[in-house]
């Protein structure tokens, strides 16, 4: 039985017992390790057994908090239980990466760049919080448990779920393994031409060859949890405020931010569109299921807000668009160089150096990210070496070396899939869950009957379901409302891009 939309994701309302009674067609699959989060289980009316009014109605919604919604399995991911710290820096650190580097070299003038600036950084804390919302109201860990669940629920469907976890699989591993292959040749061409004979094809092998056994070894870490990438992240995070500082110094002595080793990338990489790319990130999910994860000690206190997803979220794109203010204004105004050069040459050859090393140590993070390769279980018990890792840090090598033409339509590429899944993918997701498939159900056993003159469950439940809608109503009309937006004006410059591109190449 279904009574009218359902709750909307942000708060659901908790529910006192479980039971595996089910119906036709409302039944929901979800992944197997997270069984106990099922929400196929039907909602049944439990009578306490303490004095209480029966029409008695708490407030779930703004009493519950993060730590009271169920655990989620999180040792099938990528990332283990991860600290408040950690889960911070790695929501902060996308934000600073290639995107951001770039901003300096558009050349947009402040009346597109400070809009722009600002308008993603709220998209992108708006779409990270409708995945953030997805995943609790699908109870799923991952971005493909989410798309399965909402694409593929029900029984039956094995085949189209196989399908649609390999496609997105193929899509979260292509996007990040597209990634590490631009960051791998910017950081090489980045420091070409601090070198002799720059130009030359052998130096680009052998710098590219040795960037990728530096990264090598850290990238065969286990997950986001390991000493070597916490160390690392921490280190891109470092470099990358002592090269905003070097920036920063040069455009007060008026010298040319303009660097020749940045790649020549395709004809869309151009003002508020690489400010949109700024503020694009790969992984989302798991960064909830790590800090919900995470060891949290029995106590009676109230939890601290720092363990909050959404405020670590929201305070890791304020961080990110104060580290990127400056940028957008050092584009609109190029600074031109002054007489005296002496101090210009040191700070500019520091520049591009500490771009590559942002960049270089930005690969293992990604790598360790990427679901593995289908390879064979005989190959992969033949020897101890993580032979998918492998695989793909030689898959990246050959596409960091292709002709320069070639790497700019990658580039171009790499910039819609990002703007797509950050931006474009969240909005798409909500609709399909709360417009087009069947909302959370609240069933009763058929012989319930009431007690002691009480009402009965069906009227009990009916009052509280209805009393959450009317509450929840506003908010649910402004998320809507946003989703929309998000979706119309993402689509419109979506197809608006794809022909530009298209039609350059």
């Amino acid at each position: 039985m279904v009574w009218g939309n359902p709750p909307p994701p942000m708060a659901l309302p908790r529910r006192t017992s479980t039971s595996s009674v089910s119906s036709s067609g409302s039944s929901r699959v979800s992944s197997p390790s997270l069984t106990p989060l099922d929400s196929s289980a039907a909602l049944i009316l439990v009578h306490d057994e303490e004095t209480q009014s029966p029409f008695h109605l708490d407030s779930d919604d703004d009493n519950e908090d993060e730590d009271s919604v169920p655990q989620f399995n999180v040792h099938r991911t990528s990332t283990p239980p991860l600290s408040p710290s950690l889960v911070f820096l790695y929501l902060l650190v996308p934000y600073l990466k290639l995107g951001a580097m770039f901003l300096p070299h558009t050349a947009t003038p402040l009346n597109y760049g400070l809009p722009s600036l600002f308008a993603f950084a709220l998209l992108a804390a708006f779409a990270r919080q409708l995945l953030y919302m997805l995943s609790r109201y699908t109870r799923s860990a991952e971005l493909e448990d989410v798309v399965l669940d909402l694409l593929a629920r029900g029984g039956g469907k094995e085949r189209r779920r196989s399908t649609i976890r390999i496609i997105a699989r193929a899509g979260i591993g292509g996007l990040r393994a597209l990634l590490a292959t631009v960051y791998l040749r910017e950081s090489v061409h980045l420091l070409l031409p601090l070198l002799l004979n720059g130009t030359s094809l052998t130096l680009r092998l052998g710098l590219t060859s040795i960037f990728i056994l530096v990264v090598a070894p850290i990238s065969f870490a286990q997950s986001l949890g390991s000493k070597r990438i916490v160390y690392t992240t921490w280190l891109t995070l470092a470099t990358y405020i002592i090269w905003l500082t070097c920036i920063t110094y040069a455009y007060i002595h008026h010298m040319p931010l303009e660097n020749a080793g940045w790649l020549r990338t395709g004809t869309f990489w151009q003002g508020p569109v690489t400010i949109a790319f700024a503020f694009t990130s790969s992984s989302t999910l798991s960064l909830y299921t790590s800090l919900r994860g995470s060891h949290q000690p029995v106590t009676t206190a109230k939890p601290s807000k720092f363990r909050s997803f959404e405020l670590l979220s929201v305070l890791s794109v304020i961080l990110a668009l104060l580290l990127t203010l400056p940028l957008v204004i050092f584009s609109a105004d190029p600074s031109v160089p002054e007489t005296s050069t002496a101090p210009r040459y040191s700070v500019l050859s520091i520049i591009p150096v500490l771009n590559a090393t942002t960049l270089l140590l930005s690969i293992p993070s990604l790598i360790v990210t990427v679901p593995s390769l289908p390879v064979t279980d005989r190959l992969r018990c033949s020897t101890s070496f993580p032979i998918s890792k492998i695989l793909l840090l030689v898959f990246v090598t050959i596409l960091a070396l292709v002709p320069s033409r070639i790497s700019a339509i990658l580039s171009d590429i790499l910039l819609l899939c990002a703007l797509t899944s950050t931006y474009f993918l969240p909005a798409v997701l909500h609709i399909i869950a709360h417009f087009f498939e069947r909302p959370l159900t609240i069933l009763t056993p058929r012989n319930a009957q009431s007690r002691e003159g009480r009402s009965g469950p069906d009227e009990l439940l009916l009052r509280k379901e209805r009393a959450l809608q009317k509450k929840q109503f506003r908010k649910r009309i402004v998320w809507d409302l946003g989703v929309w937006l998000l979706l119309l004006g993402g689509g419109a410059g979506f197809v608006a891009a794809i022909g530009r591109v298209l039609g350059t190449w």
